[in-house]
């Protein structure tokens, strides 16, 4: 069953894409800015979006099997790399710093989910 695990890919891209466009879109719930990023953070922020634009396409379009899982499984690794270092990070607000543990949490459970119905 791979359509679940293309349309997580989908969706990562599409998010990736909207952070190369509007840095904010992440680094603001993240509590990393305020509406317009400073220059650092907005450079940081789309380097976050190409990675997962170019792992969503991947994950969308990696033939089932084996290059599916993988791609599948650097998204993961890539969420929990995000959820340890906004846990690891200093921040003031610690409601973004939260939410944005949860998110990566969350979209790393999501995914794999992802990764199991790959292997079906």
């Amino acid at each position: 069953m791979t359509w679940f695990p293309r349309t997580l890919g989908v969706l990562t891209a599409a998010y990736g894409l909207s952070t190369l466009v509007r840095p904010a879109i992440f680094a603001k719930p993240a509590g990393l800015s305020g509406d317009e990023p400073p220059a650092p953070v907005g450079i940081l922020v789309r380097a976050v979006g190409v990675r997962d634009l170019a792992n969503g396409i991947a994950m969308a379009v990696a033939p089932a099997g084996p290059a599916l899982q993988l791609a599948v499984a650097a998204r993961i690794a890539g969420d929990l790399g995000d959820a340890i270092t906004f846990a690891l990070s200093p921040n003031d607000d610690r409601d973004a710093k939260k939410k944005a543990i949860g998110v990566g949490l969350g979209w790393g459970a999501l995914n794999a989910i992802g990764l199991l119905a790959a292997r079906r």
